[in-house]
């Protein structure tokens, strides 16, 4: 019987071109191979993420050079502020959680605030020294809004000559407001007049045409549903089939797409 097992056991290795006991040794090489391969490609990742993450944190800083119909009004900032105000009053995002948002510190007052940073540093490789000016002093110590963002302006020199000698053709227009107005998640519902809803859809649809900050899904959903649903509830002539044609073309349309439809929408609606 012993004769028996030795010769079976040597068959299996005369055929196998290896001893018995080496047979599933060798079964965990690949596996382990694939395991360190992927633990590379994570780590090869790692830069890329990174670098992308900063590329987005150095645009937010950017502020984008204003084309006439961008520049905007009065009428426009002193809303945006209001706005501001009220959106703290909801608690959506702290002052705190404001400026980690928008990518840029607030400004030391002391230095000029939004105006002199954008003078010092604006159109040159240190884009993420420029700060916003926020709602501080008189009036609003103690406020729910104290320390929020509000409004800034500036003009610059785009061949780096101080503002106060720079010729009419070098000059560029800036303004934050666009980046701030991007904040409020406020709906159609939030605004009480049909002259405050007017200037909110105008804003919305500058957004991304007058800076670089870009709407939200939801928002640009929300506010393609507002139109099309107050068509004929303002009490002002409209063109509903241009209209309707421009909200089609904004459920479908890309990021530039639907922002010009918004615009179109938006001009249609509210012209008068």
């Amino acid at each position: 019987m012993k004769k028996l097992l030795v010769f079976f056991a040597v068959s299996i290795c005369v055929l196998t071109g290896s001893p018995v006991g080496a047979i599933t040794i060798n079964k965990a090489a690949p596996v382990a191979a694939q395991e360190t391969s992927a633990a590379s490609s994570v780590t090869s990742l790692v830069p890329t993420v990174l670098g992308l993450i900063s590329n987005v944190q150095a645009l937010s800083a950017k502020q984008k050079e204003l084309t006439a119909e961008c520049i905007p009004s009065s009428q426009e900032i002193n809303f945006v502020n209001n706005m501001v105000k009220e959106w703290a009053k909801t608690g959506a995002m702290s002052a705190d959680e404001v400026e980690i948002r928008l990518g840029r510190k607030r400004c030391d007052t002391a230095n000029g605030g939004y105006k002199n940073s954008i003078e010092a540093f604006a159109g040159t490789d240190m884009d993420e020294l420029i700060c916003y000016d926020y709602f501080a002093g008189s009036g609003n110590v103690g406020m729910v809004w104290e320390n929020y963002p509000k409004v800034g302006t500036a003009t610059y020199c785009s061949d780096g000559s101080p503002a106060s000698m720079c010729s009419e053709k070098n000059k560029v227009n800036v303004s934050d407001i666009y980046d701030i107005f991007n904040l409020i998640d406020f709906t159609e519902e939030d605004y009480t007049s049909a002259s405050e809803l007017k200037m909110a859809a105008n804003l919305m649809a500058k957004i991304e045409k007058c800076s670089y900050s870009k709407l939200s899904a939801k928002k640009r959903e929300m506010w393609g549903e507002f139109l099309t649903n107050t068509i004929n509830s303002l009490g002002e002539p409209t063109n509903t089939g241009n209209i309707m044609q421009s909200v089609s073309s904004f459920s479908s349309g890309g990021l530039s797409g639907g922002l010009g439809s918004l615009g179109s929408i938006a001009t249609s609606l509210f012209s008068n």
